[in-house]
């Protein structure tokens, strides 16, 4: 433990026991981390009472550093640890069939580690977990660098019987919703990152946690979705009719890496990738 890994859970966690137990050290330990800190900076960071735990200014303006230091810490500790070695993150069933062949072209084997949405798989790059990415857009691409592989078109998920006409007519329907997702996950998810200017009314159907579930409220006549076309041409289902339609954003899957990886590993993935 340094002094920015104290000082940030004491920020988080505003009482100095509780952040000694997060981390695993006694609060004597702690504090002694925190007040080396403050006098190195040469300024205080927390106003402490008998009563409360609370940030000074010159701590509040320090805190989105510190985070990043001991994000930037916490995520080469990992890295060190797996050298020599390269972990993969990809959605399940979002590689558009690719992952097999990216696989089969590297010299050594590699760790598979699965995300539920890009933005997921994006964290756990710059956190450390990961490597090396093979995700579909949008995602946060901060701190990374990104090549697309390919393009492909996405298509609507509908009950069969009665099918929609027509993209507005789709976008009508109550689309399947994702727990947890940003506003502009959200509406890529349910079509309407470029929805057309007369488009309906949104209608949020019921959540999904993956995709397995999403197609079970499609087939149950609850809701609709959007997937890429190499995905639904993996799941047909009797009650599920797929359709494309004109307007409908594609689906961008894309390879991702920390910006400052230099690992000959990574580039030999980003090159088997673009090679597909």
């Amino acid at each position: 433990m340094n002094g920015f890994e104290a000082f940030v859970a004491v920020a988080d966690e505003l009482h100095f026991g509780r952040a000694a137990d997060r981390l695993g050290v006694t609060q004597p330990t702690l504090s002694r981390a925190v007040a080396g800190l403050e006098r190195t900076l040469g300024v205080p960071l927390f106003d402490r009472t008998t009563r409360r735990v609370a940030l000074t200014p010159e701590g509040e303006a320090m805190l989105p550093d510190a985070r990043t230091a001991v994000d930037a810490a916490r995520a080469a500790r990992r890295r060190a640890r797996r050298a020599g070695s390269l972990a993969v993150v990809s959605k399940p069933d979002g590689d558009g069939g690719l992952l097999p062949g990216i696989l089969a072209a590297l010299a050594e084997p590699a760790a598979l580690l699965f995300a539920t949405t890009g933005d997921e798989a994006a964290h756990m790059l710059r956190d450390g977990r990961g490597d090396v990415a093979l995700v579909a857009a949008p995602f946060d691409r901060t701190g990374l660098d990104v090549e697309q592989v390919r393009a492909e078109p996405r298509v609507a998920a509908q009950p069969s019987g009665g099918e929609a006409r027509t993209l507005r007519e789709v976008l009508a329907q109550p689309a399947v919703t994702w727990p947890g997702v940003d506003a502009r996950l959200d509406a890529y998810y349910r079509g309407r990152d470029r929805e057309p200017a007369d488009a309906p009314p949104a209608k949020h159907g019921p959540p999904a946690k993956d995709l397995a579930e999403a197609l079970r409220l499609v087939e149950l006549g609850q809701a609709v979705t959007f997937l890429p076309e190499s995905v639904a041409r993996r799941y047909p289902r009797a009650g599920i009719a797929y359709r494309r339609f004109e307007g409908l954003s594609d689906a961008r899957l894309q390879v991702a890496w920390p910006a400052t990886s230099r690992s000959p590993l990574v580039a030999a993935f980003v090159r088997a990738a673009l090679g597909q």
